[in-house]
C-alpha cells in the first residue's frame, strides 16, 4: 500500500455522484445567482465565483447520513475537488467524526455553495440568514432533502454563519432556539426530527489569530463531552458505523484525519484530502495551484516559470440557455459520468492482485507520487464500438479525473461525431502518471515492461469481452501505436493517427477517415460525413465527473506544469489549472424576475 494512502481506503473506492433517480442533483442545479445577488445587495463581488460552487460530501443516497454537518463555504482544495470539507477545516472535522465511530454515514454541506471573499461579516447577513433570500430559500430546501431521504441522529454546525444557518433552519421550520448561536443544542431539534440533536462548534479556520488555538481545542472537547453525555442517556442513539468504533477509551485530541478516497469522484487527484491544504489561488482568482507533499503553500522558497497560463478561446464552446461557465450544467443536470463501475475500478487503478501497475518512479517517473494515478480513461467501458488507445497529451486529466480532457482530447472529440460516434467510445491512456517530462528512453522502458503489457492487455481483453459490437481501435500518438504492438487484439482492426500537436496531424487526421469509412463498425449517426476541418468541439458532460464546471474540458487546454528555475526542469511539486480568459472576463448575469423582487424587498 502506498504510504499516501493511508487512512483513506483505496483509490478505486469512489463517490459516483448524486443518484440520477433522486432530487439531488435537480436541487444543486437550482443554485440562485450568488453573483448577482451578492453584488446588488451589497454592491461588490462578494463571492469567489471562478472556480464554481461545491454542493457537498458523503453520502446522498436513502438512508445513509446519521450525521448532518454544516460549513460556512469552502475554499479552493474544495474547488479543486468539488466537494466540501476537502481542506485543513475538513481533515479537523473528518478525525471528531471517526472519533464518535461515524467513518461513513455523513453529509457536508454548507451555508454558501460558494466561496467568499474574507471573512463572514454583516453585510452578508442578508443573503445569508434572511427567509427572503434566495440563498436562504435554496439552502433550506437542501437541508430539508437531507431530512427527507435519512434518519438524521446529529447536527454539527462549524463556524458561527453555519449555527446561524442552523437556527435560521430550525425557526424556519417552526421551532426556537432560545440561546441563538451561543447554544444551538438548546435549539428545538425535535422540529427537525424526534431522534435528531444539534450542537455547534467553533470554526478551526480561526486558529492563528490571537492565540485562539487552545480555545478551539477546549471547544471541541466541551462538544465531544456533550455527544458522549447523549449517547450514556441513549446507547441505541447514534451508533457506530460497521467501519468505526467509538473511541471515549481515549482522550479526544484535537487532530487531523484525511479525507477518505470515497468521498471523491473516480479519478481526481489523490493528492486532495490527504489531512490539510494542498492548493491555494494564484493569478486573482484565475487559477489554481496544486502542490504535492514535498511542495508548499505558493510554493514557497521555490522559484516557477508558467510558460502555458491557459487563456483559451471560445471556439467548440457551447451551452444550454441556463447554463454558466461557472457552474455545473443547469438544464442538464443529469449529464455526469459516475464513473466507470466495479467491474473496471481497480483493474484501471492496478490494485487487481497480480495486475499491479509497475514502480514507475524506480524507472524515471518524475512527478511526485504523492499526486497517485488514475485519470486513465474516459467513455463507457462496457459500451462501446471504438476504442480510443490515447497518449496523454496534456495536463488537464489531472483536473478532470478523465483522459483526454484537454486541447487533443477536444478536437478528438469533433473527429469521432465525423466517425458517426457520439457516446460509443473507450478511451484508454497510455500510462496513469504524468508523462509529458519523459526522454524516449524513458517511454520506451515503461511501455516494455512486462507488468505494463500485462496491465494493459487485461485492461484490452475486458473491453473486448464487454463489448461484443467492439470493431476498430485508433491509436493516437506515439506511445500508444508503440504499446499497441506489444498487444494481443485479436481480429479488430487497427487505425494510427498522430498527436494533434505533432505538425502534420490535420492532414493526418483527413486521409485515415478514408480507411475508417470503410470498416464496419456500428455508428449513431445514420450518415457520418466522414470529414474533419480541423474544428474544436468540447468534452462532453456525459464524460465528466460530478461537479466539473461548463467551463471545464473546453477552451483549449487548462492545465498546466511550471518549469523549476533552478534545475530547469519541469517540476515535480506543481500544477496549475486555468480559468479561460472569457470565461474569467464575465459580468454577473441579471438577476431574475423573482431574485430582484427579494432584494428590492430587502432595501
Amino acid at each position: 500500500m502506498s504510504e499516501y494512502w493511508q487512512g483513506r481506503g483505496h483509490p478505486w473506492e469512489y463517490d459516483p455522484g448524486p443518484p440520477k433517480n433522486r432530487s439531488w442533483a435537480r436541487l444543486f442545479a437550482r443554485t440562485p445567482n450568488y453573483r448577482g445577488l451578492g453584488k446588488a445587495a451589497t454592491g461588490s463581488e462578494r463571492f469567489r465565483w471562478h472556480f464554481g460552487p461545491m454542493f457537498y460530501r458523503g453520502r446522498l443516497k436513502d438512508n445513509s447520513v446519521k450525521v448532518l454537518v454544516i460549513g460556512q463555504e469552502g475554499a479552493q482544495d474544495e474547488s479543486l475537488s468539488h466537494r466540501s470539507f476537502t481542506g485543513g477545516t475538513g481533515a479537523r472535522m473528518q478525525h471528531f467524526l471517526n472519533y464518535i465511530g461515524i467513518t461513513e454515514s455523513y453529509l457536508f454541506l454548507n451555508t454558501f455553495v460558494y466561496p467568499i471573499y474574507g471573512q463572514y461579516v454583516s453585510s452578508l447577513q442578508w443573503l445569508a440568514q434572511d427567509p427572503d433570500s434566495p440563498i436562504v430559500q435554496h439552502r433550506h430546501q437542501i437541508f430539508d432533502y437531507a431530512l427527507e431521504r435519512n434518519d438524521v441522529h446529529l447536527v454539527i454546525a462549524v463556524g458561527n454563519a453555519a449555527k446561524e444557518s442552523v437556527v435560521s433552519w430550525v425557526e424556519w421550520r417552526g421551532g426556537s432556539c432560545p440561546q441563538g448561536i451561543k447554544d444551538i443544542s438548546q435549539c428545538t431539534a425535535s422540529n427537525l426530527d424526534p431522534s435528531t440533536k444539534i450542537l455547534g462548534v467553533v470554526h478551526p479556520g480561526g486558529a492563528g489569530k490571537g492565540g485562539a488555538l487552545d480555545a478551539i481545542k477546549e471547544d471541541f472537547r466541551k462538544a465531544m463531552q456533550k455527544i458522549k453525555g447523549w449517547m450514556d442517556a441513549d446507547p441505541n442513539w447514534l451508533p457506530p458505523d460497521p467501519s468505526g468504533s467509538r473511541q471515549f477509551a481515549q482522550p479526544y485530541e484535537y487532530e487531523s484525519a484525511p479525507i477518505p478516497f470515497a468521498d471523491f469522484s473516480y479519478g481526481f487527484p489523490l493528492r486532495l484530502g490527504r489531512g490539510g491544504t494542498s492548493s491555494n489561488r494564484m493569478d486573482e482568482q484565475r487559477s489554481i495551484q496544486l502542490f504535492s507533499a514535498a511542495g508548499k503553500y505558493n510554493a514557497r522558497g521555490a522559484s516557477l516559470t508558467y510558460g502555458y497560463q491557459g487563456e483559451g478561446s471560445q471556439e467548440g464552446y457551447s451551452q444550454e440557455a441556463r447554463d454558466l461557465p461557472y457552474e455545473p450544467p443547469k438544464a442538464r443536470y443529469r449529464d455526469y459520468d459516475k464513473g466507470p463501475g466495479k467491474q473496471w475500478t481497480r483493474l484501471l487503478m492496478g490494485g487487481n492482485s497480480g495486475l499491479e501497475w509497475p514502480d514507475f518512479g524506480a524507472m524515471g517517473a518524475v512527478a511526485h507520487p504523492s499526486f497517485g494515478y488514475g485519470a486513465i480513461y474516459r467513455g463507457r467501458p462496457s459500451s462501446a464500438s471504438v476504442l480510443l488507445l490515447a497518449d496523454q497529451q496534456s495536463h488537464d486529466d489531472s483536473f478532470t479525473g478523465r483522459a483526454l480532457s484537454g486541447e487533443s482530447g477536444q478536437r478528438m472529440q469533433a473527429f469521432l461525431q465525423a466517425m458517426g460516434i457520439i457516446k460509443r467510445y473507450v478511451i484508454i491512456r497510455v500510462l496513469p502518471i504524468d508523462t509529458l517530462d519523459f526522454d524516449e528512453s524513458i517511454t520506451n522502458s515503461i511501455l516494455s515492461h512486462p507488468q505494463t503489457i500485462k496491465v494493459y492487455q487485461a485492461i484490452l481483453d475486458r473491453i473486448i469481452s464487454r463489448n461484443k459490437k467492439l470493431r476498430l481501435i485508433l491509436t493516437f500518438g506515439p506511445n500508444s501505436r508503440r504499446l499497441v504492438q506489444s498487444l494481443d487484439r485479436g481480429n479488430l482492426s487497427l487505425v494510427s493517427l498522430g498527436a494533434w500537436k505533432e505538425g502534420s496531424a490535420l492532414s493526418d487526421w483527413q486521409s485515415k477517415l478514408s480507411a475508417i469509412s470503410q470498416i464496419g463498425y456500428e455508428k449513431e449517426m445514420p450518415s457520418p460525413s466522414f470529414s474533419y476541418d480541423g474544428a474544436r468541439s468540447q468534452i462532453p458532460r456525459f464524460d465528466l465527473p460530478y461537479g466539473v464546471l461548463r467551463w471545464i474540458g473546453t477552451s483549449g487546454d487548462r492545465g498546466s506544469r511550471p518549469i523549476d528555475d533552478t534545475t530547469q526542469q519541469p517540476s515535480p511539486d506543481y500544477y496549475k489549472i486555468y480559468m479561460p480568459d472569457w470565461a474569467y472576463q464575465l459580468e454577473p448575469p441579471p438577476l431574475s424576475k423573482k431574485e430582484q423582487q427579494a432584494v428590492d424587498s430587502a432595501s
